[in-house]
């Protein structure tokens, strides 16, 4: 069975995005809110330019950072959804099963993210973050479907077959698998 080119790079990008997830959950407490501080003041110093604000107070930069920091949280697991449900697509799946394997798969990637920061210092599990993450799923796959729609049900090729297939097939994942064989 050969391996599509494009089939590999769109699981590789699933991976490597796991593992950028993974590397920024691993920074203990102190680190994570440094690099967060300073999104935050730049978001803040952007709108004190557009005259929208004189000044930010302490509590307006909490409050944004707290914003900031959940934010990330639903964008970077968007962006994971959506990369799945590609990688999904270009190995055979077909939508909706597509998008309820990539919700699981993303949503389950929340919850051992959660789990490995307990044992990161300053770090907690929390399940709102894992919320938080699921709901920025939901968004992303909801961008992919309104993508494919869009463009007529040609924004992914069907045609991958990576080694994955003959195991998932077998759990009866995909329906109306396509093969280079046929």
């Amino acid at each position: 069975m050969k391996i599509e080119k494009k089939t590999a790079l769109s699981w590789a990008a699933v991976i490597l995005w796991m593992i950028m997830i993974f590397t920024f959950s691993a920074q203990p407490a102190k680190e994570s809110e440094k690099i967060s501080l300073g999104i935050t003041v730049m978001i803040l110093k952007f709108i004190e330019n557009l005259a929208l604000i004189a000044g930010a107070s302490a509590e307006m930069i909490a409050n944004t950072d707290h914003m900031v920091r959940k934010s990330a949280h639903a964008f970077v697991f968007l962006v994971l959804a959506m990369l799945v449900a590609n990688a999904l697509l270009k190995t055979g799946a077909r939508w909706p099963r597509a998008l309820i394997f990539a919700f699981l798969i993303t949503l389950g990637y929340a919850c051992t993210d959660e789990i490995h920061q307990m044992f990161v210092p300053g770090r907690a599990c929390m399940l709102s973050d894992v919320g938080i993450d699921g709901m920025g799923a939901i968004a992303g796959l909801g961008l992919s479907w309104i993508w494919y729609w869009k463009n007529g049900h040609r924004m992914f090729d069907f045609k991958g077959n990576p080694l994955v297939i003959s195991v998932m097939s077998k759990m009866n994942m995909f329906k109306g698998l396509r093969t280079n064989n046929e």
